[in-house]
């Protein structure tokens, strides 16, 4: 039976309004292991759709049935307000219950709260009582509680009908209320009763105190003018499930969270999500789970405490710049930024005054620098900017790293064994795929995440195969069961038979082999079947990998970031640094062209040096070249070290993140003075086509320009407005959209017409059907990551121009990306690959 423990009950706090009251029980949840923080603003929401008063100074804020996958466990928190929080109408709330429902265990705690609802003195002692266990008594069941004021209702005549209790959970608060918000429309008397017990309809405390369970049968009796109407009405609510959300399956048919692949031909249990890094491979499944961190809450020495939070947070610092420089040596510098984006959180001085000041009260370091840094996630995931939510992930990961460094008691739980597994997770953080090694781990899948989400650029960094967002479903496996994990399918398959196993071997043999012709062969051009040719060049963050672009078979380099020279340093670096680098890259081309992106700082990239304010959100701020209006010292010092460089090779210069043709009339003014100041000839300029604004002015900004670059990962997250690193919504942000699609087609067709030409160089040029559509809607060049290179040009080299242009006219009637994927793999099933 579900109980309330002490660490449930807080007691003696204050709210300014209902708003806050249902954070604070939120937090309290959060605490208590519950729900996940973003459930908190789904509670919000419920209390904006329907009021959680029950009267008596009493409220159950509770969250929308769509967030229930956002619930860890059942269970309640009390929230003790004794002014008083105004729940609307004047009525004033002394305790607010918090509930987390992923069941109907809470039912009975509820019942019993019902019976306080009857004795408003009880109900008051129990709003200004500074004892925890009074609460919890009534709650579980230890102390009587008076009996309520209407727990029944008398039987009615009248017309009545049949129905179910809703599945899974029962007549519990949320369909309740439903109930209650229905019957109220009419006039007519309405009663419901259960077994031997009749409640009042209109009544949601009535209605609790039936208990029905999900699936027993209820009688629902009118009486009154309208009753035949009101049952009609209640009879629809219960059909379409009392707000609660509807299941046809069975709990051992539970269905996975999307849909495999038609062509996938797997006999075991296929568990699908989405492709994040390719590759197959078998093995047993082994649950990761992190270490569980205990700590005091009080510590008699508030200046030790003190030292101690110091000294974690200097060593938690230096382990993240160890990592940083590993995984630097490992998987290249856009990879490791993840890790001096980690630096940054932690030089956050608010979060560590507040640490600070919790000590002062007496509170230990760990218990105090938790309770900081779990408040920010939290409210960092309840924001609606989805770039902000997004980050509550990565503050979580460096919280976590201080507070082991504080904990009293650290217990390890379930190391990986000693052979290798399929590691299976709700979700994994960048340090935790980073530290992975990969002949331990097979593969990996998780619940959560997305195809463009930091976990998944470094499972593919480390070329490990991943499949993300498969659903809850994938965590009830059991350590050592079996499966194949298909990352180029996007699939796992729990119990697979022995034809799957033999079909994974045989994949993983062809995929060996066809890399090894691809290696081989990367030198070609990529020439279709039917004579069309289609560059593929590299994206590249240093110097280093200049050469290994050309080692790759890159044709040139379509983007190189020149982002690098800026992060990780205290200073600009001036115009010689610059130069330097700029030329070294240049000379290792070895007359191959290359594109240098001017400075495109901002969004998720931040430079402590440059002191830009603080924004609510950044995506939509100053970045790229707006940034370089801004530092137009910086802008001139960059250009002149990128002209004094061309003078070495076809250098191009590239300008992110244009919106308008007068920012592009300004750049190039700018770029053009700075030539003539030191006489060199002119380059080739370009831009990117990040923006939705850039592709409706295409036709105009085409005249200005050599050529366009579209940003697929951008473009895509401005288009469908949700960040591809949103822990909720980076499943949807796929950059195959019909709706990106079409911005490409008509960026394609304004180049046409002006004569210039169009490459792509986000993480859409190098997916498999990314490179075939986007070749088909007529970009010139594709620009990947250097290890995609040769799989890239040995695809298109399969295909006809034809099948790709007709498949792509196709794809923009599609209705979503999982159709265009679809159609891209009938098509294409015997093109290299191409899924």
């Amino acid at each position: 039976m579900l109980q309330v423990s002490e660490s449930q009950v807080r007691l003696g706090l204050s709210a300014p309004d209902k708003t806050e009251a249902i954070r604070i029980a939120g937090r309290a949840m959060v605490d208590s292991g519950l729900i996940d923080p973003g459930y908190i603003d789904s509670m919000l929401g419920r209390e904006a759709v329907s009021g959680t008063y029950l009267g008596s100074g009493i409220a159950i804020p509770h969250g929308l049935p769509e967030a229930r996958d956002l619930v860890r466990r059942t269970g309640v928190v009390v929230v003790q307000f004794p002014q008083g929080v105004d729940w609307g109408g004047g009525e004033p709330a002394r305790l607010v219950v918090g509930i987390a429902a992923k069941s109907d265990e809470h039912i009975a705690v509820l019942q019993r709260l019902t019976g306080v609802l009857g004795d408003p003195a009880e109900a008051a002692r129990l709003g200004n009582t500074s004892d925890p266990r009074a609460i919890m008594a009534v709650l579980n069941g230890e102390a009587p509680a008076a009996p309520a004021s209407e727990p029944v209702a008398a039987p009615i005549d009248g017309d009545s009908i049949a129905v179910t209790a809703p599945s899974p959970h029962g007549l519990h608060a949320r369909p309740a209320t439903a109930l209650v918000e229905v019957a109220k429309r009419f006039r007519a008397e309405i009663a419901v009763r259960h077994g031997g017990t009749t409640a009042n309809a209109k009544s949601l405390i009535s209605l609790l105190r039936l208990g029905a369970s999900g699936g027993q049968p209820l009688t629902v009796t009118a009486a009154g003018e309208d009753a035949a109407a009101a049952l009609q009405a209640i009879r629809a609510a219960f059909e379409a499930g009392l707000d609660e959300p509807v299941s046809m399956a069975t709990p051992a048919e539970e269905p996975a969270a999307r849909a495999a692949p038609a062509d996938l031909d797997y006999d075991g249990r296929v568990i699908a999500g989405i492709s994040a890094s390719p590759g197959v491979s078998t093995g047993p499944v082994w649950k990761f789970q992190r270490e569980e961190l205990t700590v005091a809450e009080t510590a008699p020495d508030p200046a030790a405490q003190h030292r101690r939070l110091d000294q974690a947070l200097a060593a938690a610092a230096a382990d993240l710049r160890n990592l940083h420089e590993e995984f630097w040596k490992k998987a290249g510098a856009a990879k490791a930024a993840i890790f001096k984006a980690h630096q940054e959180l932690l030089d956050d001085p608010e979060m560590v005054a507040e640490a600070h000041a919790l000590i002062g009260q007496g509170k230990s370091a760990g218990w105090a620098w938790r309770a900081v840094y779990e408040e920010r996630a939290g409210t960092l995931a309840q924001l609606a900017d989805p770039l902000l939510a997004g980050r509550a992930a990565d503050l979580s990961d460096v919280g976590r790293r201080v507070l082991r460094l504080l904990a009293v008691v650290t217990e390890t739980m379930a190391a990986l064994p000693e052979h290798p597994v399929i590691l299976l997770a709700e979700d994994l953080e960048p340090s935790d795929t980073a530290k992975l090694d990969p002949a331990k781990v097979l593969g990996l899948c998780t619940a959560g995440g997305g195809a463009t989400s930091h976990t998944a650029i470094i499972a593919r960094s480390l070329d490990i195969p991943a499949v993300v967002a498969a659903g809850p479903s994938v965590l009830d496996l059991e350590n050592g069961r079996t499966a194949i994990l298909d990352g180029d399918g996007g699939v796992l398959v729990a119990d697979p038979s022995e034809r799957d196993r033999g079909r994974a071997a045989e994949a993983r043999i062809k995929v060996g082999e066809r890399r090894e012709a691809e290696r081989l062969d990367r030198y070609k051009p990529a020439i279709t079947t039917d004579g069309r040719r289609v560059e593929v060049a590299a994206n590249i963050s240093d110097p280093a990998e200049a050469v290994q672009a050309v080692e790759a078979g890159g044709e040139g380099v379509g983007l190189m970031r020149t982002e690098f020279l800026f992060l990780q340093r205290d200073l600009p670096p001036d115009e010689e640094e610059q130069f330097a680098a700029y030329q070294t890259m240049v000379r290792a081309m070895n007359g191959l062209p290359i594109i240098l992106r001017t400075l495109d700082i901002g969004g998720d990239k931040n430079v402590p040096y440059l002191r830009m304010p603080a924004e609510g959100n950044p995506f939509l701020g100053v970045r790229g070249i707006r940034l370089c209006f801004e530092r137009e010292d910086l802008f001139r010092t960059q250009l002149r070290a990128m002209l004094r460089a061309s003078v070495e090779g076809p250098v191009r210069i590239m300008y992110p993140m244009i919106a308008a043709p007068a920012e592009l009339e300004r750049a190039k003014a700018i770029t053009e003075a700075v030539r003539q100041e030191l006489n060199v000839p002119p380059v080739e300029l370009g831009i990117m086509i990040e923006v939705p604004s850039a592709v409706m002015m295409a036709d105009r900004l085409a005249r200005e320009v050599s050529f366009f670059s579209i940003g697929t990962n951008d473009l895509t997250q401005y288009v469908l407005a949700m960040d591809r690193l949103h822990p909720v919504l980076a499943p949807q942000a796929d950059g195959l959209h019909p709706a990106v699609l079409r911005m490409v087609e008509r960026t394609v067709d304004a180049a046409r017409r002006a004569g210039i030409w169009v490459g792509a160089c986000g993480g859409v040029a190098g997916d498999p059907a990314g490179a075939v559509l986007l070749s088909g809607l007529g970009v010139a060049e594709l620009s990947v990551a250097i290890p995609a290179v040769p799989s890239v040009k040995a695809r298109l080299r399969a295909i006809a121009m034809a099948d790709a242009e007709r498949t792509a006219r196709d794809a923009l009637d599609c209705v979503d990306a999982g159709e265009v994927r679809a159609l891209v793999r009938q098509r294409f099933a015997d093109a290299g690959g191409v899924s």
